[in-house]
């Protein structure tokens, strides 16, 4: 039970994606598939404050990590181009902020962030990218603006998206 109502918690926070529809464009099973959920984050944490505080405190502040890597001759990025486009339309309407747009070629990518509105906080990274033979799909979930400050990647630090 506590299981369902924290997957409710974290369908509704504001930096989660929910990528099934392109997850099940790919007919494929993914060759990477990566999921750092809140039990395996505490872990985490736990066994690095010790030895680096600073990251124990950031990874603390994630609630999950999903990485989805499929690969295969099947797959078509005309089939995926539009259903990608249509949830990248999503993300605007829903407020996330588009970092990166790449419509070159057959390569397709899309990087957001969700940010609070004075941009302060970063609540979520989704990223979509759709070539041939490779679809990826990744999403950040939590307080991620530690990120740029404990990396020190000065444009995430200082990214002021709300003027966009």
């Amino acid at each position: 039970m506590a299981t369902l109502a924290a997957d409710s918690d974290l369908e509704n926070h504001p930096g989660y994606v929910d990528f099934s529809t392109l997850t099940a464009i790919a007919a494929t099973e993914p060759t990477v598939e990566f999921s750092l959920k809140a039990p395996l984050i505490i872990l985490i944490t736990n066994l690095i404050r010790n030895q680096d505080d600073e990251a124990a405190d950031f990874i603390s502040k994630l609630i999950r990590v999903t990485v989805n890597v499929f690969e295969s001759d099947d797959i078509d990025v005309d089939e995926i181009a539009s259903p990608m486009s249509a949830m990248a339309e999503d993300l605007d309407s829903a407020g996330w902020d588009r970092v990166v747009r790449v419509r070159e070629d057959e390569n397709h990518v899309d990087i957001y962030f969700r940010l609070v509105s004075n941009a302060d906080v970063i609540y979520g990274i989704a990223i979509m990218v759709a070539e041939p033979r490779e679809k990826v799909l990744v999403n950040i979930v939590g307080d991620i603006s530690a990120l740029g400050r404990r990396f020190e990647f000065d444009e995430l630090v200082d990214l002021d998206l709300a003027e966009n």
